[in-house]
């Protein structure tokens, strides 16, 4: 039911963003021009970058609250949540640190490629980190929603960003100055913040009074010292430094090698398959919880194979769709001041396809073990996917950063997930904190 509730309500709000980013596209390229709209793209991306932002330490919270007899009171719980905010408030004023020294040095300059010889590009980077930083303790709203079960309600509030981000692209386009047109990205780091605040006080009314309690004991770690949390996090770590290192790092590698034309291309195909990667996460993260509390329970009975195929069956179909329709599809999002090309669709959805069969697989084995051992193929994954980029985005321009994922990703993670599935099967269908029962046969215990 979480499922479908996701998939749902993830349809709804792709469709609002769909619309509100053609919207927005056409405006930034039509009023502000190619070079503005390639550093939108860039700035806009950054949070993908730094995605890392609870140190993994939030996958606790997630099995915590799926697996917790009462959120409200469970005082476990409490002293997980504590720790995690408090690691949330260190990585914030880290990457402020590092943010703030990146536009010191002129470092974002460099950084943001042809981008950054725009006219007020550094600092407009450096604006839009840190209204992010700011928001980075609201985020530990989405896991405990998550654990809640309630990802439809993450995917809702999110749906809110789209809009809030065009509405405040448009009132600084009608500014007609051009000293603002390096700053149209700030609306999608407004709208983050504004979800942000907003999620953190639904998560707290659904689980009152675990947040308040939580958030008076941050500051006191000597008297409310916490618990362990980075026992799980050091592993997720690595997962969560591994996926903006393969998806967003691909922007800035096409910076470096790339063109402004190169930089529009790939936001406005990404617009579109960006927004089915979403909706297959949507779909797939539901599974995390719902794997977890039914191995839980006993009641896990079907792996994870069967709704992998599903999902890449469905994004392929969706992508050879787009593909057929793709000139009159990208003539309506750049209003023609664009052209793309037919290897840049396929290779997006090449992307999403695979992108799409790993996500159940990874979900499927999120216990501590599991996580555990995913440290080492996505990590390949990741230095396989920038070393390839390197390698081939020169020759291949748009096309490269996309078949260097594609080919990490098969080779790397959905391999040995499956394999790793296979061969540790008695573990994955049943929960290792149970005692288990005593396998007997005609001569006595097994």
């Amino acid at each position: 039911m979480g499922t479908i509730l996701s998939v749902g309500a993830k349809a709804l709000t792709m469709v609002t963003a769909l619309v509100c980013g053609v919207l927005t596209t056409r405006m930034v390229l039509g009023q502000a021009g190619v070079e503005h709209y390639a550093l939108y793209t860039l700035l806009a991306a950054l949070p993908g970058l730094v995605s890392f932002t609870d140190l993994g330490s939030g996958a606790v919270i997630v099995g915590g609250v799926a697996t917790s007899p009462d959120v409200r009171h469970d005082a476990r719980l409490t002293a997980q949540v504590t720790t995690v905010g408090r690691v949330m408030l260190l990585s914030a004023a880290t990457l402020l640190t590092a943010n703030t020294v990146l536009y010191l040095s002129g470092g974002w300059a460099a950084v943001l490629g042809e981008a950054g010889d725009v006219p007020g590009a550094p600092l407009a980077a450096f604006v839009c980190l840190s209204v992010f930083c700011l928001g980075v303790p609201l985020g530990i709203w989405q896991r405990v929603m998550l654990g809640l079960r309630k990802n439809h309600v993450i995917i809702l509030l999110q749906g809110m960003q789209s809009p809030l981000t065009l509405l405040t692209v448009w009132t600084l386009l009608r500014l007609d100055e051009a000293s603002v047109r390096p700053y149209l990205a700030i609306g999608s780091f407004g709208a983050a913040f504004t979800v942000g605040v907003l999620g953190l006080a639904l998560a707290s009314r659904l689980t009152f009074p675990l947040l308040a309690t939580a958030a008076r004991r941050v500051p006191y770690p000597r008297r409310h010292p916490g618990t362990t949390v980075m026992d799980v996090g050091w592993p997720m770590l690595a997962q969560l430094i591994a996926t903006p290192l393969s998806m967003t790092l691909q922007r800035y590698v096409l910076a470096q090698s790339g063109t402004a034309t190169d930089m529009s291309e790939y936001g406005v195909v990404g617009q579109v398959f960006f927004a089915l990667q979403g909706l297959v996460g949507a779909a797939g993260l539901t599974l995390w919880p719902a794997f977890t509390r039914a191995r839980h329970t006993g009641d896990l009975r079907r792996g994870p194979f069967a709704i992998s195929a599903l999902f890449a069956v469905a994004i392929a179909a969706v992508s050879a769709a787009v593909w057929l329709g793709r000139e009159w599809i990208f003539e309506v999002i750049t209003d023609g001041q664009l052209e793309v090309a037919g290897q840049s669709v396929l290779a997006f959805g090449a992307m999403v396809t695979v992108q799409a069969a790993l996500y159940p697989l990874g979900m499927f084995i999120m216990d501590k073990p599991g996580i555990r051992f995913q440290v080492v193929p996505t990590l390949l994954m990741a230095a396989s996917t920038v070393a390839l980029a390197f390698a081939l985005t020169p020759s291949l321009g748009v096309v490269g950063p996309l078949l260097s994922n594609v080919v990490s990703v098969l080779v790397f993670q959905v391999v040995p997930f499956s394999l790793y599935i296979r061969r540790n099967r008695e573990r994955l269908w049943s929960d290792p904190l149970r005692p288990r029962e005593t396998v007997t046969d005609a001569t006595g215990p097994a």
